[in-house]
């Protein structure tokens, strides 16, 4: 599993929220985007119409991103490790998987099938790190899909700058499943962009700039996009 990737950019970037399986509301906020170049904080996938066509997207549109806990599961699937639990209705997985033709409900038989996934999209997947450490016009953010979480054991006296790095090696399940509201994110060294949350409207928090608004997920269903070094955001 790839932990940290460091991307530097000398120009403005949006960085786009939970996606979920939402390819037309995503198509029509990459229009409102435009050219920038696009970065994303996880679950790309499930409970939507269409996860195929979202990674098919971020895909053509040379996307950057890192990874969520959807997509660890389908992950697993391609491993040959398929949890069933993503069939469960709060997980959405069935949505993802009739999107790819594949059919069943019992993990041999959807493991079978796992085949339909096409390869760029498998390694896609596969190349999404737990962490984006980020600069943008010389400004530096972290882009984990759940936050920091303020519980998390860390070592004694761990410099604020290693925290992120430290948890994306050692613990990073915590950087993908722990669901701590933003205003409770432990601060670090810099802003933390992050999903996994659904929050009613995105928030800039000052150390934590949480951006899932639910789409394909929660009433009124709204995809929201980070655009950086403004820190504005575009919702659809």
């Amino acid at each position: 599993m790839p932990t940290l990737q460091k991307l530097d950019y000398s120009e403005p970037v949006a960085v786009i929220g939970d996606v979920h399986g939402d390819v037309e509301r995503l198509r029509a906020l990459l229009r409102l985007v435009g050219s920038r170049p696009v970065l994303f904080t996880g679950d790309l996938c499930d409970r939507g119409p269409d996860s195929r066509g979202v990674v098919e997207e971020m895909i053509r549109r040379r996307a950057k991103g890192v990874r969520g806990n959807h997509e660890s599961w389908l992950l697993a699937l391609l491993d040959g490790r398929f949890d069933s639990f993503a069939l469960h209705p709060v997980m959405g997985g069935a949505a993802t998987l009739a999107s790819y033709g594949i059919e069943g409900r019992t993990p041999g038989i959807i493991e079978g099938q796992r085949g339909k996934i096409p390869a760029t999209h498998a390694e896609f997947l596969r190349s999404l790190p737990v962490a984006i450490d980020l600069k943008v016009l010389g400004e530096p953010y972290w882009i984990v899909h759940a936050g920091v979480s303020p519980g998390v054991s860390l070592p004694p006296g761990i410099a604020l700058a290693d925290i992120v790095p430290f948890l994306a090696h050692n613990k990073p399940d915590v950087l993908l499943w722990t669901g701590n509201p933003p205003e409770t994110a432990l601060p670090v060294d810099r802003p933390v962009i992050m999903g996994h949350m659904t929050q009613p409207r995105p928030v800039d928090l000052g150390h934590c700039i949480a951006i899932d608004t639910g789409a394909a997920t929660c009433s009124p269903f709204a995809l929201t996009a980070l655009l950086l070094p403004e820190r504005r955001f575009l919702t659809v």
